[in-house]
C-alpha cells in the first residue's frame, strides 16, 4: 500500500470525534509503522517523507501519559496538528 497523508485522515477524524479512542489510535500507527518498516508499505516521492513519519509519530504517542490521569497531548493538539500538518497535504 501507498502510505500519505489521506492514509491518516480517517484515524484522526476519528479521534478527534471520539470514535475511535486514544489505545485504538495509538495501536493502529505502532501497527502502521511497523509495516512500514517491513517494507510492506511504500510512500510516493511527491509525499514529504519526515512530516508524514511526524503525523504518524503524533498517533503513536495518543496514548502516552504524564502521570496516571493525565494525557501528554491534549485533545485539542489532535485537532491543531491534523488542520496544521495533515489536512493540508491531503
Amino acid at each position: 500500500m501507498e502510505l500519505s497523508f489521506t492514509t491518516l485522515v480517517p484515524v484522526y477524524k476519528a479521534l478527534i470525534n471520539g470514535e475511535m479512542n486514544r489505545q485504538e489510535a495509538s495501536d493502529w500507527a505502532i501497527k502502521l509503522d511497523q509495516e512500514w518498516d517491513e517494507g510492506l508499505h511504500s510512500v510516493p516521492p511527491t509525499v514529504d517523507v519526515p512530516s508524514l513519519s511526524g503525523a504518524i509519530n503524533m498517533l503513536r504517542a495518543a496514548d502516552f501519559k504524564v502521570s496516571p490521569t493525565e494525557y501528554f497531548h491534549a485533545p485539542e493538539e489532535f485537532l491543531d496538528y491534523y488542520n496544521e500538518h495533515v489536512k493540508p497535504n491531503t
